[in-house]
């Protein structure tokens, strides 16, 4: 009985001993899987963040190409209107008063001065020229009327410009060039109701009037119809003002109030 007491007891520190074996080499597999696994979730981490490295490197990339593009288009467009103004360049266009219109009211006024004249004529005759009212308003009238025919017989020899157009700006008679900048709109009407005589007025930004000098005439219709910047379409040609009409609605906002 003893002896197989002893050999049980044997057996049996043999069977743990090997049972602690086992488990330890399971313990050590055990352990190297983690370890593999940590290593894999390390690489993998390192992958993630080098693709978001790289995902930032592309963004970046994008937007520089965006840039490029967006720089490039507007180089491109400087590039094509220095092309178009080098190979056509900006016309600069002058026009001038109705050559017929000038005719007609040269013929007129020279009828208004020749029927004063004649009026004049007429008191000294009967000899009402004592009245002095009288003289004195008979010779402003006839003063005014001789100065209006020397005006428009002076324009028709020597013909002036109703406007002077670039790509700067426009020039009305002897005014100051208003640059299209400071035009906030242009605005096409008749003079009035009664006279359907069309012009174009300009009219200029908030603040903008002071940076220009403003002549006597100007500055009477500054409050008036015509503004102080504005086109007499009824004393042009018909070309002309369809002309003239069409350049200025290429540089400001217009407006036909005609209607």
């Amino acid at each position: 009985m003893k002896i197989k007491v002893f050999r049980l007891k044997i057996t049996g520190k043999f069977y743990h001993k090997e049972n602690t074996k086992r488990a330890a080499k399971r313990a050590e597999k055990t352990a190297k899987k983690l370890e593999k696994v940590q290593k894999i979730a390390k690489a993998a981490e390192t992958e993630a963040k080098r693709a978001s490295k790289m995902s930032g490197s592309l963004d970046k990339v994008n937007d520089s190409e965006k840039g490029v593009k967006v720089s490039g288009a507007k180089l491109k467009g400087v590039l094509k209107e220095k092309l178009k103004d080098i190979i056509t360049p900006q016309k600069e266009v002058s026009f001038y008063y109705d050559y017929r219109q000038l005719v007609v009211l040269t013929a007129l006024y020279f009828l208004v001065a020749a029927f004063f004249m004649l009026v004049w004529h007429c008191l000294m005759t009967v000899g009402m020229y004592n009245n002095p009212l009288l003289c004195v308003l008979s010779t402003g009238t006839i003063t005014i009327t001789v100065l209006a025919l020397i005006a428009v017989v002076f324009v028709l020899i020597f013909p002036q410009k109703l406007a002077f157009i670039n790509k700067d700006g426009i020039k009305i008679d002897h005014n100051e060039m208003l640059r299209w900048q400071d035009v906030d709109v242009a605005e096409e009407k008749y003079i009035s109701f009664i006279n359907r005589r069309p012009l174009i007025a300009l009219h200029l930004k908030d603040g903008a009037i002071k940076n220009y000098r403003l002549t006597f005439m100007q500055r009477l219709c500054k409050n008036n119809v015509f503004t102080p910047f504005s086109i007499p379409m009824y004393a042009m040609r018909p070309e002309d003002a369809a002309e003239i009409r069409a350049i200025i609605k290429k540089h400001c906002k217009y407006q036909d109030n005609r209607n």
